[in-house]
């Protein structure tokens, strides 16, 4: 058994053995309105930013507004990255090449391989997770990804991606996101101790 088999196998799984009333309606919102989910984690944060002090007394505000911008720069990076990659692997979505999907939306005109959805939406996670693990408790850091998550789902349930293509996204998107977290720290760190001196 190829991967491309075994990939559609395990979509079709997903599409067909998962099929209920509230997913048809979730799945869908989810995939197209999900992202504004994430604003009650983002007001959390600047309000936690806005009380909580570091071990000098300073208050992560500035932090909180660091993170936001790093997660934009990091979704903005994942659509470049998914554009090239999209053409380069041209393939083809399965909604055009599987016969039985259960298709409950619009079949996308662009190729398949990463997942959009997939690689924006964890790469604007990871910074959320990773650079607020100073002044925000794990469960609410884990908030964007499990966000993530379920929006990287939807994309397989609706039979528009292909399991590899939203795992593809998942791993990009991650990179992505934390790469550019762990540069904006390395930049911080030096920053501060050029003030040090």
């Amino acid at each position: 058994m190829n991967i491309q088999s075994l990939d559609t196998q395990l979509l079709l799984l997903i599409n067909h053995g998962t099929e209920n009333r509230l997913f048809d309606i979730l799945m869908p919102a989810l995939s197209h309105q999900g992202y504004l989910l994430v604003l009650p984690f983002l007001l959390y944060q600047f309000a936690r930013g806005r009380t909580r002090k570091n071990v000098r007394g300073e208050r992560f505000l500035a932090a909180a507004l660091w993170t936001m911008a790093i997660a934009c720069c990091a979704a903005y990076c994942a659509g470049w990255a998914e554009d090239v990659i999209k053409v380069a692997a041209a393939r083809i979505r399965p909604c055009r090449a599987i016969d039985t999907i259960r298709l409950i939306t619009a079949c996308p005109k662009s190729y398949s391989m990463p997942s959009g959805h997939a690689i924006s939406s964890f790469a604007f996670a990871v910074p959320l997770f990773y650079l607020t693990r100073e002044y925000l408790s794990a469960a609410w850091r884990m908030y964007p990804l499990i966000l993530a998550s379920l929006i990287a789902f939807s994309r397989l349930y609706l039979g528009v991606h292909y399991p590899t293509d939203v795992l593809a996204g998942v791993f990009l998107g991650s990179m992505i996101g934390l790469a550019l977290s762990i540069l904006y720290q390395v930049i911080g760190t030096k920053a501060f101790m050029k003030r040090k001196k």
